[in-house]
């Protein structure tokens, strides 16, 4: 990718409201051919280049095309390039792109479309957090960003049909699974230039499975099949996208039929796992996504004191927080990339569960007894991030004594602090998009990196990044990688709590539904239809 009895009412009033007049709104458009999802809150903005919210994120997959993309299994697939070539020592990257790709407005996806989507991504003013992750090893990225030129020098167009991208040797590392980020989609130049800053009021300006045909602020997303995607056409003609901020109210609508897919709130596992009505609908599979506690030293100025962070960590107890609160379904998180990223080492324990050594380091940072109230804001997602705030807020109070105040917000609230590094401390949650050490380290803790939301600066820690980004081997690069993860779980910045799952709910007329680990448990929208 928010303090509980003043919300719990509201949440309340507006999960009836919801089920009382907008079930007939989410079910209005439903027809054979119509796919009915979920979306748990609005979205930030729908520039994928701005993307660094769940829904945006999500209305990206499905509106945009990239050059390469991952499927179910985390392995890359060709999209926009039907395929390519690596020369130069794994410097030069050469793609052929597909002459059956087509905007929604029916154009020709061509090199220059592509040339000038990286452009835009890598220029200051389009203010992309992800762009350094993204482009950073591009040659001539440096010098766009500064606003010195414009345009990318790595970036060539050969032909209408032929793209080149030149890297610097430092910056090699897992540049295939970088651009398969939604954030590297193609946009029509036409589009996005007469639509100015809010293009994405007006069009898609995409070449995705779909196009967008409605947005209906804080109610739903309607998306059209796109006939002329270059993988062939959707398999349902609309996509209707529910903006459905409660799990439980997502729960209630899909009982009621109107919702195709649903995921299943986490208190209500055992029950539907038991039921043998839900017995074939049920689908439950491992979801690339840490849970983690952040800490900005920006916001709350105890946590510029290292101990201070290592003591939170150290009071942390998340073997009872997954056997208690999420019921033994998560499992604790030690480290801070998912098992399912290559590379990671299993016997990493990180800052492990230690009350007294974190009363002692409290004590040594001078703050003890005198910690001002800590704001947490919990990702509204989900119930999960809500539960495990209270249960953290508990043991930081029991143990440190600190006054842990929750708050539950909207989701463009939450977006707007994330992207604005205002949050003091925030439980949040990390869904991999791809496969890649880089997604997690290089995206959430580089200092150079637009999406650091909690601050995190490591001068160390970012040549580490540069170190691995430059290695010629995939096991050398992970190498690095381990040892720069060790040194950020030592910085406690960011505090990993649990690995996830996923429990959904297909509807046993959906045909297509392929389980991911990645984004929303769906990778391909574009193969799921129903047949009633």
């Amino acid at each position: 990718m928010n303090g509980r009895p003043v919300y719990v009412l509201l949440a309340a009033l507006v999960a009836a409201a919801m089920l009382v007049s907008g079930m007939a709104a989410i079910a209005a458009p439903s027809g054979p051919t119509t796919l009915r999802l979920w979306i748990p809150g609005d979205a930030f903005s729908l520039d994928p280049a701005l993307a660094s919210d769940f829904p945006t994120a999500i209305s990206a997959y499905i509106t945009h095309m990239r050059l390469v993309r991952v499927d179910r299994e985390g392995k890359l697939q060709p999209m926009g390039a039907r395929s390519w070539t690596v020369t130069g020592g794994g410097l030069v990257y050469l793609f052929d792109l597909d002459p059956r790709a087509k905007f929604h407005d029916g154009r020709p996806v061509t090199a220059e479309d592509w040339k000038w989507t990286f452009d835009r991504l890598a220029r200051p003013e389009t203010r992309s957090g992800a762009a350094p992750a993204i482009l950073g090893g591009v040659v001539g990225f440096d010098t766009v960003r500064r606003g010195e030129t414009d345009s990318l020098s790595g970036v060539r167009v050969q032909s209408p049909t032929q793209l080149q991208i030149v890297l610097r040797p430092e910056g090699r590392g897992g540049f295939l699974n970088r651009i398969s980020h939604y954030g590297a989609a193609v946009l029509n130049r036409a589009e996005v230039t007469a639509g100015g800053s809010t293009w994405f009021e007006k069009t898609s300006a995409g070449a995705g499975g779909f196009k967008l045909t409605r947005w209906e602020r804080n109610s739903r997303f309607l998306y059209a099949a796109h006939k002329d995607f270059v993988y062939g056409s959707p398999q349902a003609d609309v996509l209707d996208m529910a903006i459905v901020p409660s799990a439980t109210t997502r729960l209630n609508l899909y009982d009621a039929g109107n919702l195709d897919v649903t995921d299943v709130p986490l208190p209500d596992y055992r029950r539907i796992s038991a039921d043998p009505k839900y017995q074939d609908q049920l689908k439950v599979f491992p979801r690339a996504q840490v849970l983690w506690l952040g800490l900005n030293p920006a916001t709350y100025e105890p946590f510029k004191d290292a101990r201070v962070r290592r003591a939170i960590a150290h009071a942390i107890d998340r073997d009872r927080i997954a056997r208690t609160v999420f019921l033994g379904f998560y499992t604790p998180a030690r480290h801070f990339a998912p098992p399912q990223v290559s590379g990671v080492d299993p016997n990493f324990k990180g800052i492990e569960y230690d009350p007294e050594r974190a009363k002692r380091l409290l004590a040594e940072s001078g703050w003890a007894g005198r910690l001002p109230p800590l704001e947490m804001p919990v990702n509204p997602a989900t119930p999960d991030y809500q539960l495990a705030g209270e249960a953290i807020a508990a043991m930081l109070k029991e143990t440190l004594g600190i006054d842990v105040r929750i708050q539950r917000q909207e989701t463009v609230a939450w977006s707007t602090g994330l992207v604005r590094r205002t949050h003091p401390s925030m439980l949040a949650g990390w869904t991999a998009a791809y496969l890649d050490y880089g997604y997690y380290l290089d995206l959430l803790l580089d200092s150079r990196s637009g999406l650091n939301f909690t601050n995190y600066k490591n001068s160390e820690f970012d040549k580490l990044i540069d170190q691995a980004n430059a290695a010629r081997t995939d096991e050398d690069r992970e190498a690095i990688y381990r040892r720069a993860e060790k040194m950020a779980i030592d910085d406690a910045h960011v505090v990993p709590i649990a690995f996830t799952r996923f429990a959904l709910l297909v509807k046993p007329y959906v045909q297509g539904f392929e389980g991911a680990p990645l984004n929303l448990g769906i990778t391909d929208f574009w193969k799921i239809g129903v047949r009633r």
